[in-house]
């Protein structure tokens, strides 16, 4: 879409940075999480961030504006979120949040010192959590205390499955969402035990006097972790990771077409994060970016929430050769040349289904009679008896990722369509309960879809 790059010669400075009108409440008080994000707001305009909300000669007013709650697609709470103030068009930038604002390794660095921070031995994510939890224990006195006073204050805000306990974990079962959980959660403790090594980075931001032990526990780095993970982008033009205060505030819709992008404006050292709106939005709408293709199993495991109208969440279904088949050396053979391994994975997605998965089991149950594996065309049906083993293989593979779960598919629903029932449900519960359900969908729709398929 069209973009434009032109900045205006006018030299005026921006209004003055009190809190944006429509955040105040009755008779002009403000919550405490609003005076935050006043604060918040404030402080990026001190630093260059543009929120002015009148026009100045060759600016027009800062299109959105900060709302403390707001509810997703599926019209579940989203916690906060940016709303355009006005007409936005397709292709204007929404903002601008210079590089000096952003954290990144490259500010780890310079605070923290190469001593503590070393990008050899450190994950670009562990060198910034460092970061954010000695600028964490300054509180008032970090040059970023407006931005990290409004940012999620424990991981239970969050909400990433990675820190569910075992009980709530047990919500996921059948799921493969559950053992990722796990894995994750080990692979988390695993880093920060490298941290806390005699010696390593934790230590020796405790003797230069940065943050002391207490300050940098694994609860901390947990913490730490988790706003990066929930939060952080990668920007290609820098290379980095960067946490950019206020561009954090969108939230995903995998509808959204929006990304973020780092441009150098004209006579500057220093990257901008920039982004554009993909589409025309009203005012007093949300407007949101993707935070990528993600199924809800990702969705669930970084940012604690699944979206029901996913077109890109999927189950993986898995697919081997049987050993015991008389042709499995010669299958075995046959897929080594064609550079593919004897057990394949297949993403189910609940609009389509693959046929490369079908094409696989015609293939995996050839048997002697259904002639050579080298001129056989997988794309149709072999014959009447090979067709209804490999839709049975698919059928069944299926069935049994979903006799995995506790409750079947139509429970789910009604557990759902009960409002007493719906009441009593936590978060966890909640969220835990839909990924199952639409994953149980994924899998029932499969089913049907090679039953479907033409003779």
């Amino acid at each position: 879409h069209a973009r434009s790059h032109s900045r205006s010669v006018c030299m005026s400075s921006q209004p003055s940075a009190s809190p944006t009108p429509w955040l105040k409440g009755p008779g002009g008080d403000v919550s405490e999480a609003k005076r935050r994000e006043s604060e918040l707001e404030s402080w990026l305009i001190e630093n260059g961030v543009y929120l002015a909300t009148q026009s100045s000669w060759g600016n027009a007013p800062h299109p959105l504006g900060i709302a403390t709650e707001t509810k997703d697609q599926d019209l579940q709470p989203s916690g906060r979120g940016l709303l355009a103030t006005r007409s936005v068009r397709q292709g204007d930038p929404l903002f601008r949040v210079p590089e000096k604002v952003c954290i990144t390794r490259k500010a780890a660095e310079r605070v923290l010192g190469k001593d503590v921070v070393n990008a050899d031995t450190q994950g670009e994510h562990e060198s910034i959590a460092l970061l954010l939890m000695q600028q964490r224990h300054l509180g008032d006195k970090s040059f970023w205390a407006p931005y990290l006073n409004v940012l999620p204050p424990d991981v239970d805000s969050i909400n990433p499955s990675y820190a569910w306990s075992e009980d709530e974990l047990a919500l996921l079962q059948g799921s493969p969402a559950q053992g990722e959980a796990r894995e994750f959660a080990q692979r988390l403790r695993t880093s920060y035990e490298e941290l806390a090594a005699e010696g390593g980075a934790l230590a020796r931001m405790a003797s230069k006097g940065l943050a002391p032990r207490e300050a940098t526990t694994f609860e901390a780095f947990e913490w730490a972790m988790s706003v990066l993970f929930s939060r952080a982008i990668n920007l290609r033009e820098m290379d980095a990771l960067v946490l950019a205060p206020y561009a954090d505030l969108l939230n995903h819709s995998p509808a959204s077409n929006a990304i973020f992008e780092a441009e150098k404006p004209w006579l500057s050292d220093e990257y901008e994060v920039v982004c554009y709106a993909d589409r025309l939005y009203g005012q007093m709408e949300q407007v949101y970016l993707s935070y990528g293709k993600r199924s809800n199993q990702e969705l669930i495991l970084l940012y604690g929430f699944v979206i029901d109208r996913n077109p890109f969440d999927e189950v993986v279904l898995r697919v081997q050769l049987d050993t015991e088949d008389p042709r499995y050396d010669e299958k075995k053979a046959f897929l080594r040349r064609s550079r593919r391994d004897e057990a394949i994975a297949f993403p189910l997605r609940v609009d389509r289904f693959p046929d490369e998965l079908i094409q696989f089991t015609r293939f995996a149950c050839m048997g002697e009679a259904d002639g050579s594996l080298e001129t056989a065309d997988y794309v149709r049906p072999l014959s009447r008896g090979n067709e209804e083993k490999a839709r049975a293989a698919v059928r069944e593979a299926c069935e049994a990722a979903l006799a995995k779960y506790p409750r079947t598919l139509a429970e789910d629903r009604a557990l759902l369509q009960d409002p007493a029932a719906r009441k009593l449900l936590t978060e966890r519960q909640y969220a835990a309960l839909r990924l199952c359900m639409n994953e149980k969908a994924i899998l029932a729709r499969a089913v049907k879809a090679v039953d479907a398929l033409p003779w």
